[in-house]
């Protein structure tokens, strides 16, 4: 036996199998029309039958049948019907076995034509009730599959949405940034976690304009408000670059950035934009700001120290020639103490105004002896403010120091107390053996210098030791306190303030400490 097997035998064993199905398919429901044309028969064996139209129950038979198998299954049950009252009723006219032949073959086809007449009608009706609720289903099951794709999309639309919102909310964390929307009609806001942390508040909480205000720092309330309404009233974008105080008490600085949207009426009714953190780039613009004031400070010190310095020798010639012809002890020593100072006017000259870091010598020496040389020229000031003076020296070591840059803090420092004092007062100056307050390890000797001023404000607390800030205006160079703080630097010393504004209790207390074991060389 051979099998063939190739590319058009298995459409052609489908085919086949199909019209097998189908066929089997059309006698099946023409064997059920078969049996519902019996139900006519069994009706009239139940009751009288109508002789005048002994057809009309077989009618209806025959419709159910195309109704319901189509018309093969209407065929068969007007066949099987018509058969069966030819046989039981036209043949005696009534229930019985003995047949009549009369004239039964055209009534025969006369009900079979109008029975496919019938069916056909009826299989079309059907067909057509049958298509008009296909195509309905078809819509609806169209309908329910749009609502599923749209239900679908706005899901997938909703996740993508969120996905975005996480990964902007991302992308803000990351960037140390927050975003903001204000309803400027009803002064509403929604802020991201970002923007409330940026600015030192609890995330989730309140949220509008005032809130905003009233965490920017005091000096750039009214330029932040001022810019503010201009993007208002012009319906245009907003910038501005402001600090806030954080709760733990340092400035941050933040640039904001926005942009206002009309509405029917032309007028601004809300604004949107983020904000992120600065403070990097405005300390480095500061320190840059910082350095270049230095810059220009120290091609100016150099020409003015040329031009100090040298009316400076000469004065100092000139006392050395006046002494020379000057009689008695009292006067010869004012000469000298004259020329002594002189010296260290220049010499500081050259110190402060160069910020030349030119190398001075450098020796053991006591801190007492240093304070009162810087006193010789202080005492004559204070006696004239009518400032007490006391000092108080104890135990006090030596340590390694240059005394010309040590008298040059002392001054600045000094001068700073008595000037603070605008009435009557006293400055108390205390030296002694200490400790580095901030080890406890290291041995050194430390000045306090004490004073019954006004106090200093917080503001100038913070600034005081930066370069061309002073209090003074018109008189202060605002370089006293940064050349302080570079040479303790330079001695690896350490400053400690503490001051107090109190209208009973006021004053400031400046504490230097100098380490005994600096070993710096700076012949």
């Amino acid at each position: 036996m051979t099998t063939e097997f190739g590319p058009g035998k298995e459409p052609d064993r489908a085919s086949a199998s199909l019209s097998r199905a189908g066929q089997s398919n059309v006698l099946v429901r023409a064997l059920y029309g078969a049996l519902m044309g019996t139900l006519p028969m069994l009706v009239s064996v139940l009751m009288e039958p109508d002789h005048r139209s002994p057809y009309v129950l077989a009618f209806p038979a025959v419709v159910l049948s195309a109704w319901i198998w189509g018309l093969p299954s209407a065929v068969a049950c007007a066949a099987v019907a018509g058969a069966l009252i030819e046989h039981f009723i036209f043949a005696t006219h009534q229930v019985n076995l003995a047949p009549d032949a009369s004239g039964w073959a055209w009534r025969e086809c006369m009900f079979l034509i109008g029975s496919i007449m019938v069916g056909a009608l009826t299989r079309t009706a059907a067909q057509q009730r049958q298509q008009i609720v296909t195509a309905a289903l078809e819509q609806k099951l169209a309908l329910a599959e749009a609502e599923r794709i749209s239900a679908l999309e706005r899901e997938q639309s909703a996740e993508l949405r969120l996905e975005n919102e996480v990964r902007a909310q991302m992308a803000l964390d990351g960037a140390n940034a927050g975003a903001f929307d204000w309803d400027i009609v009803t002064n509403t806001s929604k802020w991201s976690a970002g923007f409330y942390r940026l600015h030192g508040l609890e995330p989730g909480g309140p949220a509008n304009y005032d809130i905003w205000k009233s965490r920017l720092h005091p000096d750039d309330v009214d330029r932040c408000e001022a810019e503010v309404m201009k993007a208002v009233q012009e319906v245009g974008s907003f910038f501005a670059e402001y600090r806030v105080l954080t709760p733990d008490g340092d400035v941050r600085w933040i640039a904001c950035q926005g942009i206002t949207h009309a509405g029917p009426d032309g007028r601004a009714v809300s604004m949107n934009g983020y904000c992120g953190d600065v403070t990097r780039r405005k300390l480095a613009d500061m320190a840059l700001l910082q350095n270049e004031k230095l810059a220009v400070a120290g091609r100016l010190s150099a020409s003015i120290a040329h031009e100090v310095n040298n009316p400076l020798e000469a004065a100092i010639n000139l006392l050395y020639l006046l002494r020379d012809g000057v009689d008695g002890e009292e006067y010869t020593g004012y000469l000298d103490e004259a020329m002594q100072q002189l010296e260290r006017v220049a010499q500081i000259t050259n110190q402060t105004l160069k910020f030349s870091r030119t190398p001075t010598r450098s020796s053991h020496c006591k801190l007492s002896d240093l304070v009162e040389g810087t006193l010789r020229l202080i005492r004559p000031k204070l006696h004239l403010a009518k400032i007490d003076l006391n000092v108080e020296a104890r135990g006090e070591s030596l340590f390694y120091c240059s005394p010309s840059e040590i008298q040059q803090v002392l001054t600045n420092i000094i001068n700073n107390a008595a000037e603070a004092i605008t009435s009557p007062g006293r400055i108390r100056i205390r030296i002694s053996d200490s400790l580095d307050w901030r080890t406890r390890s290291i041995r050194g000797v430390r000045v306090s210098v004490a004073d019954t001023g006004s106090g200093m404000s917080a503001y100038t607390l913070r600034k005081m030791q930066e370069p061309f800030f002073t209090t003074k205006q018109g008189t202060g160079t605002g370089l006293g306190m940064w050349v302080v703080r570079e040479l303790l630097d330079k001695h690896q010393a350490t400053m400690s303030i503490s001051t107090s504004s109190h209208s009973e209790h006021h004053g400031t207390v400046m504490s230097l400490f100098f380490p005994l074991d600096l070993r710096t060389d700076r012949e």
